[in-house]
């Protein structure tokens, strides 16, 4: 009998322990696809669209009216850029060097495949839980730098 009671109670004290050995994660986890923009207030100004896809080798950042000198004209971007979490897994990262972007012309994507016009340092921080995000790299012999709040 006493044996029986040292088997129970070895068996009751295991599944205690089993039980308390869970997933203490209570934030959810980033989603592995989202689409997040910047907040503008007129289609004329500087905006970005951040297409987000983990499930890919990169994913999509749009810029709209986008300047690099203020005599310029304003132009339309595509790049793809590779992405990862940050540490803390709560914000996109995405980084690269020359990238070949892609200028729209009227309803038609064309590379900028000279090298004055690719995309280098691009550093992309987008916080969606914050609705933060920063974007910073160098291209057509000057720097561009800008953050701002997501929709």
């Amino acid at each position: 009998m006493k044996k029986l009671f040292s088997m129970l109670f070895i068996a009751t004290m295991l599944s205690m322990v089993l039980m308390s050995c869970g997933d203490d994660k209570d934030e959810p986890e980033m989603p592995k696809t989202q689409n997040l923009e910047s907040v503008h207030e007129s289609e004329n100004e500087t905006y970005f669209v951040f297409d987000i896809d983990m499930n890919k080798d990169k994913s999509t950042i749009y810029m709209y009216n986008i300047k690099f000198a203020p005599a310029a004209p304003a132009m339309t971007l595509r790049v793809d850029v590779p992405v990862k979490l940050n540490d803390s897994g709560k914000a996109y990262i995405l980084t690269g060097t020359d990238l070949v972007a892609d200028m729209q012309r009227g309803g038609s994507w064309v590379p900028m495949e000279a090298e004055q016009y690719h995309l280098n340092n691009l550093t992309c921080t987008v916080n969606p839980g914050g609705k933060l995000y920063y974007i910073s790299f160098d291209a057509h012999g000057g720097h561009f730098e800008q953050s701002g709040e997501l929709k």
